[in-house]
């Protein structure tokens, strides 16, 4: 199970569409922008630069403590990782996928 810390922004959807399709079992955890939810201590814990999205895995690949990611585009491409969908194996494909990403971090806000 992951758990989604989300406010409905897009960089929020990015991250809900990837769990949908890649059929991902998740919770959302919803976090209050609006009321500052993101700088407390718990949610600064799992995401330090107090933004959403951010995912806490608790069944990360190889067993462990639970992992928590940040970070838009280091989400994206953990659950890509874990699930072996979304990013091909080959140079030229993963290479433009990659690029697609970085793009999205930057470009797409």
């Amino acid at each position: 199970m992951i758990d989604l810390f989300y406010a409905p922004t897009p960089n929020g959807w990015k991250i809900s569409i990837f769990l949908e399709e890649a059929g991902l079992p998740y919770a959302v955890r919803p976090v209050n922008i609006g009321r500052g939810e993101q700088f407390a201590p718990d949610f600064l814990a799992i995401s330090p630069n107090n933004r959403i999205p951010a995912i806490v895995d608790n069944a990360p690949a190889g067993g462990g403590p639970p992992v928590s990611v940040f970070e838009s585009g280091a989400i994206l491409l953990y659950l890509a990782e874990k699930t072996g969908r979304f990013l091909p194996v080959d140079l030229r494909g993963r290479t433009a996928t990659l690029e697609w990403l970085m793009w999205q971090m930057g470009g797409l806000g």
